[in-house]
């Protein structure tokens, strides 16, 4: 008996934790201007970063929120999206396709923002 109330104890503490133990599996990107012009050269080299990782399958699913078709898009130009990693690919792989978009440093006056999250959602 006392083997199940400990199994029991253990089970309900690890349901309770268990989104501590939730896998990152995708990031929003947002680039932007903050009033001047749009370094379009970083803007370039974050979407063949993207590109790549979509062609290799490190990314299955990948989401434009901005700029879209029918919604506004800004004078400056620049990028609101989310790249999720595929079913196939590695934590690893994953996590290094996340540090090559960290090493882009955009010019001053343009903004660029990686937030992890556990899944890309529909806007």
């Amino acid at each position: 008996m006392k083997k199940f109330t400990s199994l029991i104890i253990v089970g309900a503490v690890l349901s309770i934790s268990a989104p501590a133990f939730a896998e990152t599996r995708a990031v929003n990107i947002s680039v932007g201007s903050i009033g001047g012009s749009l370094d379009n050269a970083a803007l370039r080299t974050i979407r063949q970063v993207i590109g790549f990782a979509v062609g290799t399958g490190t990314v299955d699913k990948f989401i434009v929120y901005s700029p879209r078709v029918g919604s506004p898009i800004p004078i400056e130009g620049g990028l609101s999206a989310c790249a999720e990693a595929g079913f196939g690919t590695s934590n690893t792989r994953f996590n290094a396709f996340i540090q090559e978009l960290r090493s882009i440093n955009p010019k001053a006056g343009t903004f660029y923002n990686l937030e992890l999250t556990e899944s890309c959602k529909q806007r």
